[in-house]
């Protein structure tokens, strides 16, 4: 043998001669080979789920289950289908027998009377692909542990629907989405506030804070599309559909709020926020063709974006759109008029 590994082999065999025969010939082949011997597939089940064997070498005529049927039900078990088998039998091995044997799972057969040459032969053949098969089914175990963390990350980098998409075609194409409500908000007084503190400090500090307000999101059904500095960007009604994306928005926006005013009184750093709410049409595709990002555009951002600047501290400044598909869910102050950028002015209102 090439190492010092420990190989199992399940001998099953109603016959005691041949039994003890099988189980002398193998344990004298290599040190490193160890035997478990059963005298009925039943035993044999259990012996196989205690302790999963290399190799199983079975009987193929045994009262009750015959070797055959064994091996077909171990072919149905998770832990116990790759395991290989090897048939005993007396019977002719022509074509008949073969495929019936090689149908229900079997790689090999040894003839009875047992050839002592013959077994050593096919159980050292079986070791040999046993120590290749160990190797390439660690490397798939690893590679699919690589696989599920890459899916993870494409998960949270991506809207699932974007991500499944990306998996099976390799390329999503832009969408327009009507009625999606836009959630915007940023940090008062950010850049004065941070330049008192170590870089290290106030990434940390948004990182806490932006991962309580993904949480948030993710509970309102909503989707956080990104964040660039101290801004922080969430839609609802993309792109899955969902009706109530504006109660739902703005459910998220409130708890976002308080979740803000628990923070501060547990914090040395204080922060205060603005938020602006949209809703309207918008595009979402993938940008860049090697860092890849998922973006949104269009009027309705830009619309979030300057509510938000118009916002009060910790308020939540509301477009008329987002107002008349929630009046009746949501109390909100008398309006005023919002001056935006390319639009005029707008009608808005703050959510009590």
């Amino acid at each position: 043998m090439r190492n010092k590994k420990k190989y199992t082999v399940l001998i099953v065999d109603d016959d005691q001669m041949y039994l003890h025969t099988i189980n002398h010939i193998i344990t004298n082949i290599d040190s490193n080979i160890e035997t478990e011997i059963a005298t009925n597939a039943l035993e044999a089940e259990k012996k196989a789920e205690r302790n999963p064997p290399d190799l199983i070498i079975i009987d193929w005529e045994m009262p009750a289950v015959s070797g055959i049927d064994f091996i077909k039900k171990i072919q149905d078990n998770p832990d116990l289908f790759d395991i290989p088998a090897i048939v005993c039998t007396g019977r002719m091995t022509d074509s008949e027998n073969l495929k019936t044997a090689f149908d229900a799972g079997a790689v090999d057969f040894i003839r009875k009377p047992i050839d002592k040459i013959e077994l050593i032969s096919r159980v050292n053949s079986m070791i040999r692909l046993s120590e290749s098969y160990q190797t390439i089914k660690k490397q798939r175990e690893e590679l699919m542990i690589e696989k599920e963390k890459t899916d993870k990350l494409l998960f949270n980098i991506f809207p699932r629907k974007i991500a499944l998409k990306l998996k099976e075609n390799g390329k999503t194409e832009p969408e327009v989405f009507d009625n999606i409500s836009i959630f915007f908000s940023d940090m008062v007084g950010f850049t004065e506030k941070s330049a008192k503190f170590e870089p290290k400090k106030i990434i940390e500090e948004l990182n806490d804070i932006f991962t309580g307000f993904d949480e948030i999101m993710e509970k309102n059904n909503c989707e956080r599309i990104k964040t660039v500095g101290d801004a922080y960007l969430a839609v609802c009604g993309m792109p899955e559909k969902n009706p109530d994306h504006a109660i739902n928005i703005l459910n998220a926006a409130q708890e976002v709020v308080q979740f803000m005013l628990n923070r501060n009184t547990n914090h040395s750093i204080k922060w205060e926020l603005r938020i602006g709410i949209h809703t309207g049409r918008v595009v979402g595709g993938i940008v860049g063709t090697k860092k890849y990002i998922y973006d949104i555009f269009g009027d309705s951002i830009n619309i979030a974006s300057r509510l938000e600047s118009s916002a009060e501290h910790m308020r939540i400044l509301v477009s008329e759109t987002t107002y008349n598909l929630a009046k009746n869910d949501f109390n909100f102050e008398t309006p005023f008029l919002v001056d935006i950028k390319g639009r005029g002015k707008l009608k808005a209102y703050l959510l009590v």
